[in-house]
């Protein structure tokens, strides 16, 4: 009972107030619209003492600013202020309102002094990109919302820089990730730089791995080119676009030459060129342009490298070059000089004076002048007496008794080269004897034999001779 009693004059004294309050204030409560920012609802009022904040007045349970301007929050990005303080920005100015007798609003300060009140300036580097320079940040942003990270008015982003920068790039050209996808800010920074190209960052291998995640890795490796080391891609690649794949500035031979003075000298007085060099990729048939764990930066093992191309005949203005991959897989010896120094062991990867691409004099042709001169290359590994002495009981193994065959066969001004009867790469016989040799446009057989202490052979050259390494000197080997 005591309960209801007490609720009963509560009601009545705030009915007493609501009434008394009425009685004052009669010809005002019909008059004033309040309008509420987030918390505070704002009207114009007529009675100065309840006037704050110039000329805004705060009362509850109104509407917001949102209830109107509900478009500037409805984007993917919305500017913190007009999320949670219209008043950071906005003022009353006195001025009609759409809404009756509510104040209107205008920026509480010019741009960019209104933006740098919150954000950092943008115009203090070295380097200023012209409209942080004068000011003009809704050039790009929009002061309240959009679809865009950072308030950017257009996605892509390209679209914005297109409208000063024209980068002119030809339609033929291959054109870089980024710049395709209109992401300029991936690379560059849209406000201020250290650097006048406003990059990010000036170490190149930061900025270009945020994307090529490659780039670390490939600093590892034992052997790194040296502009890559560096650290300077621009020094080989365009960052916007070029004729040449993967962004080269030029095409490879010319791009390698342009710093590899020596290999352009050398190129330059050569009698012959590796044919690798003048094709479309050039250097970088064998070369990585980064690093490598091979010496030379080397894309592979040199063995792997040559017999990519060398694994089949490849035909040539000056004649056949011979399938040395398939001798090597289809022989049963493999020269020595192949197993100790790979195929630079007797050639040179870009250039020789000699024929095919030998690193020293060879003989050519398959009958020669048989002088040590003429066939140095051989005897970088063996033994010159093999050439010099009519006997020998240790420069080589092809001889009867002593008597040096080797020497037999070679000697004079009319000599049998030695590829007249080994295959300078890989054999089916022992020693690097061929199965057939050619003798003119006849393929003719050699038909060698291997004996406990010697050998034998029959060809179109002569009737079936042998030979065996023993002390007693027998009588000359007829060689017709």
């Amino acid at each position: 009972m005591d309960k209801l009693m007490i609720s009963i004059w509560l009601w009545i004294i705030g009915l007493s107030s609501m009434v008394w309050i009425t009685n004052i204030f009669p010809e005002k409560r019909s008059e004033t619209n309040s309008y509420r920012i987030n918390d505070a609802t704002i009207y114009e009022s007529s009675i100065g003492d309840f006037t704050l904040n110039s000329g805004l007045s705060f009362i509850d349970s109104a509407k917001t600013c949102a209830d109107c301007h509900n478009d500037l929050l409805e984007d993917e990005t919305v500017h913190a202020p007009a999320k949670k303080d219209c008043q950071r920005c906005h003022v009353s100015n006195g001025k009609e309102h759409p809404l009756e007798n509510v104040v209107g609003f205008t920026l509480k300060n010019d741009v960019p002094g209104l933006c740098y009140e919150c954000h950092d300036s943008k115009a203090e580097e070295e380097f200023v990109h012209d409209p942080s320079q004068k000011g003009e940040c809704l050039k790009c942003h929009d002061i309240h919302h959009s679809p865009n990270l950072y308030l950017v008015k257009a996605n892509p982003v390209a679209s914005l820089c297109y409208e000063c920068h024209d980068l002119k790039i030809p339609k033929e050209n291959m054109i870089h990730g980024a710049v395709k996808d209109g992401e300029c800010a991936a690379c560059h920074n849209p406000h201020q730089a250290s650097n006048k190209t406003f990059l990010k960052t000036t170490k190149l291998d930061r900025l270009c791995r945020s994307c090529h995640k490659s780039i670390r890795k490939e600093l590892k490796k034992d052997h790194v080119h040296n502009p890559f080391k560096k650290k300077d891609c621009f020094a080989c690649h365009n960052g916007h676009s070029s004729k040449e794949a993967h962004l080269s500035d030029m095409k490879p031979q010319d791009l390698c030459l342009s710093c590899h003075d020596d290999i352009h000298n050398e190129i330059s007085g050569a009698n012959l060129v590796h044919g690798a060099i003048n094709e479309k990729e050039s250097c970088l048939n064998c070369h990585t342009p980064h690093a490598s764990d091979e010496a030379h930066v080397l894309k592979g093992k040199e063995m792997e490298i040559c017999l990519s191309c060398h694994d089949k005949t490849i035909r040539t203005e000056s004649g056949l070059i011979a399938a040395v991959g398939q001798q090597l897989k289809e022989g049963n010896t493999i020269h020595g000089a192949i197993e100790k120094k790979g195929c630079t062991g007797c050639h040179r990867p870009h250039t020789s004076k000699e024929g095919n691409l030998l690193s020293l004099p060879y003989p050519t042709r398959n009958y020669t002048k048989a002088t040590v001169e003429n066939f140095e290359l051989c005897f970088t590994c063996h033994d010159k007496k093999l050439f010099e002495s009519p006997t020998t009981e240790t420069a080589t193994n092809f001889r009867d008794g002593n008597q040096n065959l080797h020497y037999l066969h070679i000697k004079g001004d009319r000599g049998r080269n030695c590829n007249l009867c080994h295959d300078m790469h890989g054999a089916g016989n022992k020693n690097l004897i061929r199965t057939n040799t050619m003798f003119g446009k006849w393929d003719m057989p050699i038909q060698y034999e291997v004996l406990k202490n010697g050998g034998s052979c029959l060809t179109g050259c002569h009737d079936k001779q042998s030979y065996e390494r023993k002390a007693a000197v027998l009588d000359s080997v007829r060689i017709n």
